[in-house]
């Protein structure tokens, strides 16, 4: 500061990364993706190389939507389907147990499973393996 306690100059302009993340609304529809809860067996480190790509690829889509605009989409394609957890092989952690799950592909028919809170999809299961999640 200056000899009277002024500042001098002008201050710091934001750049256009914290404009953007600034003017971003929170909750706003679209989707969100957390791995917090993966199982162990069920995450990304099972995957092969193919799968996560597929996955990722898939999911980046999805962003594009809405989760009003996603349940337009096939169950089969970017959209999703509401499995009862009596349908698993597998048990979420206590304080995770929903009566249903949401259930979404990743590559080819493979599925993905989990709950969503707020805008955010938490991963609870992806499968790797036809029937290690649940019997198709």
């Amino acid at each position: 500061m200056g000899a009277k306690g002024k500042r001098r100059g002008s201050p710091p302009k934001a750049t256009e990364d914290e404009l953007l993340v600034r003017s971003v609304p929170k909750d706003d529809g679209h989707l969100l993706l957390s791995f917090r809860h993966v199982q162990p067996k069920f995450g990304v480190d099972e995957m092969d190389e193919r799968q996560r790509s597929e996955f990722l690829i898939k999911w980046a889509k999805r962003c594009g939507f809405t989760w009003t605009q996603l349940q337009a989409h096939p169950k089969h394609g970017l959209g999703y389907e509401m499995l009862p957890r009596k349908r698993f092989s597998v048990s979420p952690p206590e304080p995770l147990e929903e009566d249903k799950y949401m259930v979404f592909r990743h590559d080819g028919n493979l599925p993905f499973a989990g709950f969503k809170a707020g805008d955010t999809f938490y991963v609870l299961w992806i499968e790797t393996k036809y029937g290690d999640l649940y019997e198709h």
